[in-house]
């Protein structure tokens, strides 16, 4: 039997990332992951981080991802000189392609609430818009383009987290499954694992789409699978200068030339097939924004499925649940890569400190008793 302060219930970006965080503040931190870190959707995502350019209104959401987004440089910094190896982190800005006169009017309020509060966003003409990304197509009503959102390499990432973890002391457990919570005199003593007990004052689910799974004695809200399906090409170089996003598709070409194209939102529960028909719907999203003719220097390379844990209202649910030492951080939906560095911060302030700089009421598990 093993003794640690913290236990953090599974090992994708964001267990991975709490886990080192509160590591380095000098806890002793168990992570347990049933396969091995970053093995779900962390590294089946697609890297983008958006936190302007497809954020619906200025609220507590639109905050945290700010607040996660300023934290980034620098925490891309310690990762990469943890592991060694490079991130693929570029602040290249994110196009967002208006297809229809709705999504025109939609983009052009968020430019104008987000003018408002100083952020920068700048619209671009249809002409504009081709002269800047050659490949775009002629459907474009407009183009908005968010300067100061950003790119990385989500898979190389979770290598780096991973590194850095062993290298900070995190006790990593891998290809270990939670079996149940252990409970003692009303609070939390830790979890009982297919490898033995963890003992443990907190601890923390962070198991994503299989939140459910951890055995907790408590309600939690029903988190779900969103299936995403995407698809990698190879690509000439600066195929995309930018990430380009719409309603229908999106493309993030990464500096080695492959292109991923996504994605699919499919409620399907734990169904991670490939189908045609989630192929077919992003391939005609893609052709809607791409010129028919530069679509040919794309070859196939493979596809995959994530599953992207889900809450009832698609936000974050963080912060403690009503039985002590037991603590929340799932559902972050298709965020979740952007919000690690400021989903680690907040939780280690509550673990550690018993308070967080950033108001976590909107997100707490309590929302859903009400």
């Amino acid at each position: 039997m093993s003794r640690y302060d913290v236990a953090v219930l599974g090992g994708g970006i964001i267990g991975a990332a709490l886990a080192e965080e509160l590591t380095r503040r000098g806890a002793r931190v168990c992570l347990i992951e049933r396969h091995t870190i970053g093995c779900e959707a962390s590294k089946a995502a697609a890297g983008i981080l958006s936190a302007q350019s497809d954020l619906e209104a200025p609220d507590a959401f639109f905050d945290l991802c700010q607040a996660s987004m300023q934290l980034y440089p620098a925490w891309v910094t310690h990762l990469q000189r943890r592991s060694q190896g490079a991130i693929g982190y570029h602040v290249d800005g994110i196009l967002f392609l208006a297809l229809t006169r709705e999504g025109l009017r939609r983009m052009a309020a968020r430019q104008r609430w987000q003018r408002r509060l100083g952020y920068r966003v700048e619209r671009w003409s249809a002409p504009e818009v081709r002269r800047r990304e050659p490949r775009i197509g002629h459907q474009p009503k407009a183009g908005f383009f968010f300067p100061d959102d950003a790119q990385l390499d989500n898979v190389a990432l979770m290598e780096a987290l991973a590194i850095a973890c062993r290298r900070a002391g995190v006790a990593v457990w891998e290809r270990t499954t939670v079996r149940r919570l252990l409970v003692r005199r009303g609070a939390v003593a830790g979890v009982q694992t297919s490898r033995g007990a963890c003992q443990a004052d907190v601890v923390v689910n962070c198991l994503g789409s299989w939140a459910f799974l951890g055995g907790s004695r408590i309600r939690l809200p029903r988190i779900v699978p969103a299936k995403g399906q995407m698809l990698a090409f190879e690509a000439p170089a600066r195929f995309l200068r930018h990430v380009v996003m719409s309603e229908a598709a999106y493309g993030v070409q990464r500096r080695n030339g492959a292109l991923i194209v996504g994605s699919t939102v499919e409620f399907v529960g734990f169904d991670k097939r490939v189908t045609l028909e989630g192929m077919s719907a992003i391939l005609s999203g893609f052709q809607r924004i791409i010129r028919p003719e530069a679509l040919s220097a794309c070859a196939f390379r493979e596809s995959w499925v994530g599953l992207r844990p889900c809450s009832p209202d698609r936000l974050p649910v963080l912060g403690p649940t009503r039985l002590p030492g037991l603590y929340v951080a799932i559902g972050h939906f298709r965020h979740g890569i952007l919000l690690a560095p400021m989903t680690a911060k907040v939780m280690a302030d509550l673990i550690l400190d018993g308070r967080s700089s950033f108001d976590l009421g909107p997100f707490s598990i309590t929302r859903f008793s009400k």
